[in-house]
């Protein structure tokens, strides 16, 4: 355990880590499923996807925005405007994962591989703006609320 955490907060850590490996995990899953557009989808792999997106980033934000960034703020008042950005991104991500939901969900029903190249722009923007923020994330909010 690094000697900057107290137990407690290890735990937190090592919650938070999970949530973004997770997170990193479905962004390859998106950009699986739009390198497989238009005709080699598994429907189910798809539709799988497509009911855990919304619900994993919900759950993972969550944790993000009740215990890490009280504790940022606790100790650093200065990242205010930096935990404002990250919950307006954190928005912007849910919102986009219904709307990348009901398109697969449509895509998987209907067969509508007309709406293909849609969809894998939908695909490609979700994981694209996800990767950038987890790594932001990764390389500075978790390192932070491991030193406060």
């Amino acid at each position: 355990m690094p000697h900057n955490l107290a137990p407690s907060n290890f735990g937190v850590a090592s919650a938070f880590d999970a949530c973004l490996r997770t997170q990193l995990d479905l962004c390859q899953r998106l950009e699986d499923l739009a390198d497989q557009l238009p005709s080699k989808v598994d429907t189910r792999a798809a539709t799988i996807l497509a009911n855990r997106l919304q619900s994993t980033l919900r759950r993972c934000h969550q944790l993000e925005e009740t215990v890490i960034f009280p504790a940022l703020l606790t100790a650093d008042t200065d990242v205010h405007g930096i935990l404002d950005r990250l919950r307006k991104e954190h928005q912007e991500d849910e919102d986009h994962a219904c709307d990348v939901r009901d398109t697969i969900r449509a895509f998987v029903t209907a067969g509508n591989w007309d709406g293909a190249e849609n969809l894998g722009y939908m695909l490609r923007c979700q994981f694209v703006s996800l990767r950038r923020h987890l790594a932001f994330d990764r390389d500075y909010v978790l390192p932070r609320f491991q030193q406060a």
